[in-house]
């Protein structure tokens, strides 16, 4: 014999009469300006952002975050919570997936060791798939190191700047005077 049920079963949807609810009146997020659409947002938090959300709850904080007051310390700090919660289509929408080869960013003169990609303690190296903001921030990363490679002074390259080539010159035009 079993357990009787904890919830008694649904009732079939034939049975359910849509006149005797209430309707529910859902705003038309269009004609909402930008403290409405704030206020919807962090009332419902089930609720999924739409672009419009996105750009007038970072307004609002961008707003909200010079300010002194408890209120809008508060107000700052849920406005974090609620987009630190938002999934990535919800922030970036239309952002797709992309397969990215990131190469092993060693030195070019043989010293030293190698080092891996890493945003947010997560490591890149060789074949990904990940979204396309995530690959520009990736391969603006290398592209920097490469840069910093290139600009590196070694023993048998001669990259020496004069810094004082300023001074100098304003040093022997008082001299001359």
């Amino acid at each position: 014999m079993a357990r009787p049920r904890k919830y008694p079963p649904a009732p079939p949807a034939d049975d359910l009469d849509n006149d005797d609810r209430p309707e529910e009146h859902e705003p038309v997020l269009e004609e909402l300006d930008d403290g409405q659409l704030v206020t919807l947002a962090l009332d419902r938090p089930l609720m999924k952002l739409t672009p419009a959300m996105v750009r007038a709850l970072n307004l609002a904080w961008r707003e909200y975050v010079l300010a002194d007051d408890d209120e809008a310390k508060m107000l700052c700090r849920r406005i974090k919570s609620r987009l630190g919660r938002a999934s990535h289509g919800e922030l970036h929408p239309g952002c797709v997936m992309v397969k990215l080869n990131v190469p092993v960013l060693k030195r070019q003169d043989g010293r030293g060791g190698f080092w891996y990609v890493k945003i947010n303690e997560r490591v890149y190296a060789g074949d990904v798939e990940v979204t396309e903001c995530t690959a520009r921030q990736i391969v603006e990363l290398v592209h920097r190191y490469q840069q910093v490679e290139a600009n590196r002074m070694t023993e048998g390259q001669e990259h020496l700047i004069d810094l004082d080539g300023g001074l100098a010159e304003r040093a022997r035009a008082i001299q001359r005077a």
